[in-house]
């Protein structure tokens, strides 16, 4: 895989953009002068400038990457994507092991949910991960995952810190804007997308017999199944499902047949799409190129709308954990949510999105592997509900408000009614002038009192 130019990343930006509909394109890149606009696109400068490299280290070996751009995008529903490019050019470790070791150890940025704290006995997770030759302090770019070992007299991690990501994850977020938050949303691991090729196994993927379902063919095998469900590369580690049925089953939904019979099988799951492919100048410049591109922005559309819907449930639920004293407020805050999840759905959440054969095949698979249709009919069911909820609490305050206004009408009619018959002015006698008459006036308002009292008994009844 070539770095590209600057004439070649025109041209790769050409054909991505050529790919998708026009509609989608506010979704996948950052239009200078659009207004409103959904993305925001930031790019790291060093991997273009000089040799910035991806540094995995386990306890018998470490594998090394060359970063060609790390990039963050950020969404105005709140999510954001931060993605590694990186390639694998070095003969030592361009085995079948070495790359299910990649992908499986250089994708945990946060320690798993199993006891791993002790580097002598880890087996998920990387003894650290670090990146070389950016700007600024090593160490703000590595992480050793240890919870209580001090460095430069400060804990690294401790057991309240759950779900933190990575230092080198954190301290470059931080590096764009100190005030972003960074709270991990879909997984604890980041989503691979791998290109790898290899004539061998290329060579047995022509051979499968898809009409000959039981026999031991390529997609059949252990490295298929754990190359697509991210496995390590230790060779005498199972399969992590343990079920001939279920296994069988796992790979015939995550795995794409179109090119089989040329020697190339893609497969997708909730957190990898992969390719097998030969060796050929056409799969090293184009079907990698197209990974890298096409379907790496496919994937990221994808991931930010499985992203923006978890985002907005936790939305939801929050409005709906908030106090009743103010139901405007709730109102008006419910309302903000209701419109960006409009603009969501127009804008974001796409059923269509190329005319390409292979884009809408390779696009339902990720969207049924990640549940989509489902999470987004479950989203717009907690919307509805919650938009019929604060309507509800608006119409009770607006009764509650109408029968305070007719308990003031009720008690001021009889008074406003006498008003009217005697006047608002001063009674006078005539023999006695400027002589005001009380007795008359305490009159008035004892017959006042005792309709008003009437009147109210009557409504209570």
């Amino acid at each position: 895989m070539q770095i590209s130019t600057p004439l070649a990343e025109q041209e790769e930006l050409f054909g991505e953009r050529q790919y998708y509909f026009k509609f989608v394109h506010p979704a996948l890149y950052d239009i200078k002068g659009a207004e409103n606009p959904l993305i925001h696109h930031y790019e790291r400068r060093e991997p273009q400038e000089s040799n910035v490299e991806y540094r995995i280290a386990l306890k018998e070996k470490s594998y090394i990457l060359k970063v060609d751009a790390i990039n963050i995008n950020l969404y105005s529903t709140g999510v954001g994507i931060m993605s590694f490019y990186l390639k694998n050019d070095r003969e030592e470790q361009n085995e079948e092991t070495h790359i299910r070791d990649i992908n499986q150890f250089g994708r945990r940025i946060m320690p798993p949910h199993s006891g791993e704290f002790s580097p002598e006995y880890r087996s998920l997770i990387a003894h650290s991960i670090s990146i070389t030759g950016l700007d600024g302090n090593e160490e703000n770019y590595c992480d050793t995952f240890d919870y209580a070992k001090e460095r430069g007299g400060m804990a690294q991690r401790g057991f309240s810190n759950i779900w933190q990501p990575a230092h080198f994850i954190s301290n470059l977020i931080k590096e764009l804007s100190p005030t972003l938050i960074v709270t991990p949303v879909i997984d604890d691991r980041m989503i691979v997308n791998c290109w790898y090729c290899n004539k061998e196994m290329s060579e047995q993927i022509k051979d499968i017999k898809l009409e000959e379902p039981d026999k031991a063919n390529f997609d059949k095998s252990d490295f298929w199944y754990k190359y697509i469900f991210v496995d390590s590369g230790n060779k005498h580690d199972d399969v992590t499902c343990q079920n001939k049925e279920m296994r069988k089953k796992l790979i015939e939904d995550s795995t794409y047949y179109r090119w089989q019979e040329q020697g190339i099988l893609y497969g997708i799951t909730r957190y990898s799409v992969i390719a097998l492919t030969d060796e050929s100048r056409f799969a090293k410049n184009i079907l990698a190129m197209h990974m890298r591109t096409i379907y790496a922005r496919m994937i990221e559309l994808v991931i930010i709308q499985r992203a923006s819907i978890l985002r907005f449930s936790e939305e939801v639920t929050k409005v709906s954990a908030l106090k009743e004293n103010n139901p405007k407020d709730i109102s008006e805050y419910a309302s903000s949510l209701y419109k960006e999840y409009i603009r969501f759905v127009n804008q974001i959440f796409f059923r269509n999105i190329t005319a390409q054969d292979q884009g809408i095949e390779l696009y339902e698979m990720m969207m049924k592997q990640f549940n989509s249709e489902v999470q987004i009919k479950e989203l717009d069911e907690e919307i509805s509900e919650l938009h019929q909820y604060i309507t509800l609490k608006i119409e009770q305050r607006r009764s509650e408000n109408g029968d305070f206004l007719n308990l003031l009408a009720a008690i001021f009619l009889p008074a406003t009614l006498l008003t009217g018959i005697f006047g608002m002015n001063p009674i006078f006698r005539e023999e006695s002038l400027n002589i005001y008459d009380w007795t008359t006036q305490l009159s008035i308002i004892a017959i006042a009192t005792i309709i008003s009292i009437i009147l109210l008994r009557h409504k209570r009844k």
